[in-house]
C-alpha cells in the first residue's frame, strides 16, 4: 500500500480515515475472532460497544458480516477484504511511526502528530485543535464530567468540536480566572466547549492564584463549592502545555529567579514542573495535575511547536496522559531530546 496515498488522505479527510480505520480493525479480528458478539469483540478491542456496533452495521450493510444468534462472522467478499484491509493497517502503522515511538517513551497511551511547526506557521495551530476536537470526542464515551483549562490553543479545540448528537456532559473548568482575554479563560472556553457538545456547564467564580485561606473562604460559596465537586470528580480533563520561561513573565523578579533556579521547563494549570516532571512551583490552588481528581481521570494535553517540546516532556513524566495532540516540530524535537 503507497503510504504517500494514505498520507494524502489523512491530510483531506482525517476523520473519515479514523473510521475506515475502525471498520478495518473490526473486520480483521471478526476474521481472527468470529463467530463473536459486538459485546465480546468491544471489550477484546477496549473500545465503546456503539463505536463497535455502527462499524459492524456498517460493514454488514456493504456485504462484509453476516450476523447470526452465533455472533459475526465474515462472508466471502469480507474474507476477500481482509488482505487488502491488513495492507492499510500496515500503511497506517508506518505512517504513524513517530507517534508510536512517542507513546511509547512519554508513556501516552494515544500520541496524535499534525504536520508542521506552529512556530513557524500558524496555520498548524487550526489542524492540532481539530485533532485535539476528534480525539476528546472518543475520551468522552461514557465520561459525565469535562473538566478543560483556558487558553488560545483550548478555545480553538472547543470551536473546533463538531458533533452529530448531543452529548450528556457537564464541562467545568479546570482553573480560575486570570487577567487575559476573557475569551480564552477556562471560564468561557467552558461554556464554549458545553454549547458545541451540546451539554451543560458551570462557571468557577475563583481568581487565579490566590491564597489558601482565600481559597477555602471563597469554596463556601454554593456556586464555587458545586463547581469544584464537579471538578474533582472529572471524568475528563483537558488542558493546554505551555513553556515556563513563557508564562513566567507575568510574575515578579523572585518568582522567575526561583522558578529558573529550579529548573522549571513547564507550566499547566498554574503548576510548574522540571524536565523530570517534579514541581518546582505553583501559583494555583487547586493543582490538578498532582493527583487524580476523585476517580481516575482521562488526562489529555494540548501543545505544539518545536520550541515546547521540553516542556511536554517534562508535563508528560508528571503525570500519566491518555492523549497527547502535538505537532511535527515538537514531535521531532521530543525525539532528539529522548534518543528516540
Amino acid at each position: 500500500m503507497d503510504t504517500s496515498i494514505l498520507g494524502t488522505l489523512f491530510d483531506i479527510a482525517p476523520d473519515l480515515m479514523e473510521e475506515i480505520e475502525l471498520r478495518t480493525l473490526v473486520l480483521e479480528r471478526v476474521a481472527a475472532l468470529g463467530p463473536i458478539g459486538r459485546r465480546a469483540l468491544a471489550q477484546r478491542l477496549c473500545l465503546p460497544e456503539r463505536e463497535v456496533r455502527s462499524a459492524a452495521d456498517a460493514l454488514r450493510a456493504s456485504g462484509c458480516i453476516n450476523q447470526s444468534a452465533a455472533g459475526m462472522e465474515l462472508t466471502e467478499r469480507g474474507r476477500g477484504l481482509v488482505e487488502t484491509s491488513r495492507a492499510v493497517s500496515r500503511g497506517r502503522r508506518s505512517l504513524s511511526s513517530m507517534e508510536l515511538a512517542l507513546s511509547h517513551k512519554l508513556g501516552v497511551e494515544r500520541v496524535c502528530v499534525v504536520h508542521g511547526d506552529a512556530d513557524t506557521d500558524e496555520s498548524v495551530l487550526s489542524e492540532a485543535a481539530e485533532a485535539a476536537a476528534r480525539q476528546v470526542r472518543f475520551l468522552l464515551q461514557d465520561a459525565h464530567v469535562l473538566a478543560v483549562s483556558g487558553g488560545r490553543m483550548l478555545r480553538m479545540t472547543a470551536e473546533a468540536v463538531s458533533l452529530a448528537a448531543p452529548l450528556d456532559v457537564t464541562v467545568v473548568p479546570a482553573q480560575g480566572g486570570g487577567n487575559g482575554a476573557v475569551a480564552v479563560q477556562a471560564n468561557a472556553v467552558a461554556e464554549e466547549f458545553a454549547g458545541r457538545l451540546g451539554g451543560q456547564y458551570r462557571l468557577l467564580h475563583l481568581p487565579e492564584g490566590v491564597s489558601a485561606q482565600a481559597m477555602e473562604e471563597l469554596s463556601r460559596v454554593p456556586q464555587v463549592r458545586e463547581a469544584l465537586e464537579l471538578l474533582h470528580h472529572a471524568d475528563v480533563l483537558l488542558y493546554s502545555v505551555n513553556r515556563a520561561d513563557v508564562q513566567a513573565r507575568m510574575l515578579g523578579a523572585a518568582e522567575r529567579e526561583a522558578l529558573e533556579k529550579g529548573g522549571a521547563v513547564a507550566e499547566a494549570l498554574g503548576v510548574y514542573v522540571d524536565a523530570e516532571g517534579g514541581i518546582v512551583g505553583s501559583r494555583a490552588q487547586l493543582a490538578l495535575l498532582t493527583h487524580d481528581t476523585g476517580r481516575h481521570v482521562r488526562a489529555a494535553a494540548v501543545s505544539v511547536g518545536r520550541s515546547c517540546a521540553e516542556a511536554i516532556i517534562g508535563v508528560c513524566a508528571h503525570r500519566r496522559h491518555r492523549l497527547l495532540v502535538t505537532d511535527e516540530g515538537a514531535a521531532l524535537r521530543m525525539m532528539e531530546l529522548l534518543r528516540v
